[in-house]
């Protein structure tokens, strides 16, 4: 009858943001300044952060802005030095949330690269205030004040123990995945092979293994499309584990917050583990048309080394 007994006692605490690294000793200094038993953004990176806000090229998304949030684990002792500071624009009264303003906003700022020492900063058009509170760290910027958090978990916290329970479905999220990165190995092996055999070859012999080069250029091809594939689906997974908005929610329903923090750790080790950034520099360099070309397998190599 006590089995969700623990996870309701974190859903009180607002304990949501499923933070799988092992902690610091502190906040990132670089990013806080300690005041008294607490902390407060430090005035450069404010300065910083206002400065970007005001460059996005189609609106002055502060002079839309209710209030301006860091969000996530950058609030927390659990952050790590390449750790993205979500920051996220509450609207004014009167201005309507817009859906593609959100997705412009967001890419804009992925891509170009605004860091605060290491840390790249992810800027989100917010239309649910009160999902921010759920977070384990929630700072509004102008007023200086902490809506949640700041949350400092013990020296000896470890994540492995507390998400023990999501291993086994990690093992199968990643299966088609691991399958996947293998014969992507395999064949740029088999790749080079087939070159070095035929630098050794006159040109009519060449001629002969031709089509054999271009048959495992379009496996190297394919390999690649069904990554990122795999990668659809863990987004998927995760967009469908939707977050409770509000504490009352998550208490409410168990088995919902349960399931989005679990999920969302999944997530979180799957990124842990360099799937999604492998994935995503191979996507990009076949964006264009879909193709390998000869000079671009040794970046697909290149970019296996964090996998194999």
């Amino acid at each position: 009858m006590f089995e969700n007994f623990d996870w309701q006692i974190k859903t009180q605490h607002v304990l949501m943001e499923s933070s799988v690294d092992f902690p610091s000793k502190t906040l990132d200094l670089d990013v806080w300044e300690p005041q008294g038993e607490s902390y407060v953004l430090r005035s450069d990176v404010k300065a910083l952060l206002l400065d970007q806000l005001e460059k996005y090229p189609d609106q002055d998304l502060i002079s839309i802005a209710k209030s301006i949030r860091l969000v996530g684990s950058i609030g927390t002792n659990q952050y790590t030095p390449t750790s993205d500071i979500d920051v996220h624009v509450m609207l004014k009264d009167g201005v309507t949330f817009n859906e593609d303003l959100q997705k412009d906003v967001l890419a804009w700022s992925k891509e170009n690269e605004i860091l605060v020492g290491k840390h790249p900063l992810e800027i989100y058009i917010q239309d649910n205030a009160a999902q921010d509170f759920m977070s384990d760290g929630c700072y509004d910027v102008n007023a200086g004040v902490w809506c949640a958090g700041p949350t400092i978990v013990a020296d000896d916290h470890d994540p492995y123990s507390e998400f023990a329970g999501i291993f086994d479905d990690l093992k199968v999220s990643v299966s088609g995945a691991d399958a996947a990165f293998g014969e992507l190995h395999r064949d740029t092996l088999d790749y080079k092979a087939v070159v070095d055999a035929m630098g050794r070859m006159d040109a009519d012999q060449r001629k002969k293994f031709k089509g054999r080069l271009d048959s495992k250029l379009q496996e190297l091809e394919d390999d690649i499309k069904q990554l990122y594939s795999e990668k659809d689906v863990w987004v998927a997974k995760r967009r469908d584990a939707s977050k409770p908005t509000t504490p009352e929610e998550a208490l409410n329903d168990v088995g919902k917050a349960k399931k989005w923090h679990d999920t969302n750790a999944e997530f979180k080790f799957i990124d842990r583990y360099n799937y999604l950034r492998v994935i995503n520099d191979l996507q990009e360099l076949i964006k264009d048309d879909g193709a390998i070309t000869d000079d671009e397998v040794d970046q697909v190599r290149d970019l296996m080394k964090d996998m194999i």
